[in-house]
């Protein structure tokens, strides 16, 4: 089992990444032909209501006791679950759009 400083790490991780991925996505989603961009732009907005949380979500990570951090680590799953959907659905339309 992990310990608690590496449970945290990796969550940071995570978090870092989510918020580098949801940072490319602007980019590409500003490309997008009219009748793609309307949806994907909507669910990038959710996407970037998460990114909004990332700093405080490290926070509490790193204030985090040893016991609390199972809690939070379980909690995460759920926001990771959702992030990974939110993501692969709008990466799916932008790859539609390129093989177009």
């Amino acid at each position: 089992m992990s310990s608690h400083h590496e449970t945290i790490k990796n969550l940071t991780d995570h978090l870092e990444e989510w918020d580098y991925k949801i940072n490319l996505l602007e980019t590409r989603i500003k490309d997008l032909p009219d009748e793609l961009k309307g949806n994907a732009e909507e669910k990038y907005q959710k996407l970037k209501e998460f990114q909004s949380t990332i700093p405080e979500k490290e926070r509490a990570l790193k204030d985090a006791t040893e016991h609390a951090i199972h809690d939070i680590e379980a909690s995460f799953k759920d926001l990771f679950d959702t992030f990974k959907l939110l993501f692969e659905d709008i990466e799916l339309e932008i790859s539609v759009e390129d093989d177009i």
